[in-house]
């Protein structure tokens, strides 16, 4: 055995958590609702993705000739990236607010999906005006990554 590990004792687990159930139910609920506009986001840009392989395959085909083309494919796959990225953090941010962790990325996501009008705009300000309460950020910082 290594001799560091004979003097260090394993740390204490953590004490358990209680959250009052109102600021549970609105982080769960802000957690689901994350998850559902991140699918949406996510299957909203299928089309996108599909439109940007046709665009791509016509272009080709035309040896990349035509410059009004191009552009479209840059704006098209731009806004796919977008999407995707969108998405991503929506699901992430909602894994975060079930885990009460990393309130900082969770605000600025909240503060990201304001520009999806209309749905991600009220989610948005909701989640906002949550994360902004301080027993709310008690209760991120009480799991120890309130970042």
């Amino acid at each position: 055995m290594r001799a560091d590990l004979d003097h260090a004792p394993y740390a204490p687990p953590r004490a358990p958590v209680t959250v009052p159930a109102q600021i549970d139910g609105q982080l769960r609920t802000l957690s689901v609702l994350h998850h559902v506009l991140g699918a949406l986001s996510l299957a909203g840009s299928l089309p996108l993705v599909v439109l940007l392989v046709f665009g791509i395959a016509n272009e080709a085909a035309d040896d990349f000739a035509d410059p009004a083309g191009i552009g479209m494919i840059a704006v098209v796959g731009a806004l796919v990236v977008a999407a995707l990225a969108g998405g991503a953090l929506c699901i992430r941010a909602g894994l975060d607010l079930a885990r009460r962790r990393r309130h900082g990325l969770c605000v600025a996501v909240a503060a990201l999906v304001c520009l999806n009008i209309p749905l991600g705009t009220a989610l948005g300000v909701y989640a906002l005006l949550v994360l902004s309460r301080p027993d709310v950020r008690a209760a991120f910082a009480a799991t120890g990554t309130a970042r």
